[in-house]
C-alpha cells in the first residue's frame, strides 16, 4: 500500500504534542518523521511515556486499552529492522478484532502480517515464577494475527520510534482461544507444546516460511509473556488483564495487498489451519 503523503511537520527540538502529531498521520494515514532523528536525544523512556500519552488521549475518546502487544521477540528478524530488544505497546478495543471481524489494512500504511501466540492474564504474576505458576496465571491463550503497520517510511526506524509509533500495531485478530487446564499435568502438557511447535505459513497457496517457537526470543511465547511481566514490574501503567498479551510474530512479517489469502499451519497446539482473507 502507498504512502499517504509527504510526512507531517512538527516542532524539532521539542517532544511537546509528539503524542497528538503522531496520532495525526496515523488518523491520517500520513508518515511521520522519526523522533529519533528530529529530537535531540529521544530515547526509549521518552517514547514509553509518549505511548502512555497516546493511551490518555485515546481512552478520553472512548477508545479503551484492552491488550498488549509485546513485538520484536522473533531475533532471526532483528537485523533486518535494524532492532536488538522487545517492545511492548497497548491494543485497543477498537484494534482487537474477534474472529467474525475482518481487518482494515486500507486504514493503515504499509501493513504486514504477523501470525502470534497471545495469552490472557486473570492474576498478577511474577517474573520469577516458573512456567508452569506463570501459565496458571493465564486463563486462556491462543492464536491470532496481527497487522502491523509503519507510519515511517519504508519500515525504516530505531527502536524508540517504534514504541512511539504504536509499537507499530494496528489491529490484532483473535483466530482461537482455549482455556488454561486447571490439571496441573495437562499444563505441563500445554507449557511443553508451547516450546516445541512448528508452523507453516503460506499466502497465496505459496510456502513463505517456516517458523518455531523458539524464535521467540529463542524459547517460546512464554518467554515473551515473562518478558512484559518484568517490563510490568518496573513500569506499573502497563499491566493489562483480561486482555490479549500477544507475543510477537512467529515468522517475518509479510507484506499485506487486497485479495490476498494467508494460511497458518501449526503441527501441534492447533490441529486446524486458519485461513486468513484480506
Amino acid at each position: 500500500m502507498e504512502a499517504g503523503g509527504r510526512p507531517g511537520i512538527f516542532p524539532l527540538s521539542t517532544k511537546k504534542n509528539l503524542s497528538n502529531y503522531l496520532i495525526e498521520c496515523l488518523e491520517n494515514m500520513s508518515q511521520a518523521q522519526l523522533p529519533s532523528k528530529t529530537i535531540p536525544n529521544f530515547s526509549l523512556s521518552d517514547a514509553y511515556r509518549t505511548a502512555l500519552e497516546i493511551k490518555e488521549v485515546r481512552e478520553n475518546r472512548k477508545d479503551k486499552a484492552s491488550g498488549i502487544k509485546v513485538g520484536f521477540t522473533n531475533k532471526t528478524i532483528w537485523d533486518k529492522y535494524s532492532v536488538n530488544a522487545p517492545i511492548y505497546g497497548f491494543m485497543y478495543s477498537s484494534t482487537v478484532l474477534s474472529n467474525k471481524q475482518s481487518f482494515s489494512p486500507e486504514k493503515f500504511l504499509e501493513p504486514k502480517f504477523e501470525p502470534e501466540i497471545f495469552f490472557r492474564l486473570s492474576k498478577k504474576p511474577h517474573r520469577e515464577m516458573s512456567d508452569i505458576d506463570l501459565i496458571a496465571c493465564c486463563e486462556s491463550f491462543g492464536i491470532g494475527v496481527e497487522l502491523v503497520q509503519s507510519i515511517y517510511k519504508g519500515w525504516t526506524f530505531k527502536l524508540p520510534d517504534t514504541v512511539a509509533g504504536f509499537g507499530l500495531h494496528g489491529q490484532y485478530k483473535i483466530l482461537e482461544e482455549m482455556p488454561i487446564p486447571s490439571d496441573e499435568n495437562n499444563r505441563v502438557v500445554v507449557i511443553n507444546q508451547l516450546k516445541n511447535f512448528n508452523l507453516t505459513l503460506k499466502k497465496n497457496s505459496k510456502i513463505m516460511e517456516h517458523g518455531k517457537s523458539k524464535n521467540i526470543l529463542e524459547e517460546s511465547p512464554l518467554a515473551a509473556l515473562r518478558s512484559y511481566i518484568e517490563f510490568c514490574e518496573k513500569n506499573l501503567d502497563w499491566l493489562v488483564l483480561n486482555g490479549p498479551i500477544t507475543t510477537g510474530t512467529i515468522t517475518d512479517a509479510y507484506d499485506i495487498n487486497k485479495a490476498d489469502v494467508f494460511c497458518c499451519e501449526f503441527d501441534r497446539l492447533f490441529e486446524k489451519k486458519f485461513v486468513v482473507k484480506f
